[in-house]
């Protein structure tokens, strides 16, 4: 299991996250996503992306993909001029959750090829967006199984996430940054 907190911390300042993080609520707030298991297949579709399933490509390919370790894979298609999100439907609705919203990452960050560290990004932006650290708070989730059910989320995902938002618990200020309080605004319904 790789640690995306740690891994990142090394490779990356404080302002990438932050930024990465303002990407993720800025969907929230363009889309209008008000669920914390939000429908990602509908997120895509909103942003113009066509998904396609592994399970419709022919077994060649699927079988490249799969051998290759790719969960999922991005690109442009200039005859449409819309991105195009190929995605393996045969793992866990969770594991199918991560490996678009990762896809989406690496399309709302710019990423043109493939590297260590736009991989390291699009892991973060994916595991921001789908459980941010502002309603992990909001919602005072007890530990990372109840992280995992409520964001629906795989608990490895839910490790890594419950692991972030321990961090700045423990090490940050406890103040919420203006994008934070956008976002906590978007749910707090009282």
């Amino acid at each position: 299991m790789i640690n995306w907190e740690k891994e990142l911390k090394i490779i990356m300042p404080e302002r990438v996250y932050r930024n990465i993080e303002k990407l993720a609520v800025n969907l929230y707030q363009d889309l209008k996503i008000r669920d914390t298991a939000f429908d990602v297949f509908n997120v895509a579709a909103k942003k113009g992306y066509i998904l396609i399933p592994y399970s419709s490509l022919n077994k060649k390919i699927r079988e490249y993909l799969r051998t290759n370790g790719y969960d999922a894979v991005n690109y442009y298609d200039a005859r449409t001029k819309r991105y195009v999100i190929i995605y393996d439907d045969k793992p866990s609705l969770q594991r199918q959750r991560f490996s678009i919203m990762h896809e989406i990452g690496h399309i709302l960050l710019g990423h043109k090829q493939e590297s260590d560290l736009a991989r390291i990004q699009a892991n973060y932006f994916a595991a921001y967006a789908l459980a941010p650290s502002p309603l992990i708070h909001l919602y005072d989730i007890e530990d990372y199984v109840e992280l995992a059910e409520v964001f629906n989320i795989s608990q490895e995902c839910a490790m890594l996430c419950a692991s972030r938002y321990n961090n700045w618990l423990q090490y940050g200020d406890k103040k919420f940054l203006p994008y934070e309080e956008e976002l906590i605004k978007l749910f707090d319904v009282a």
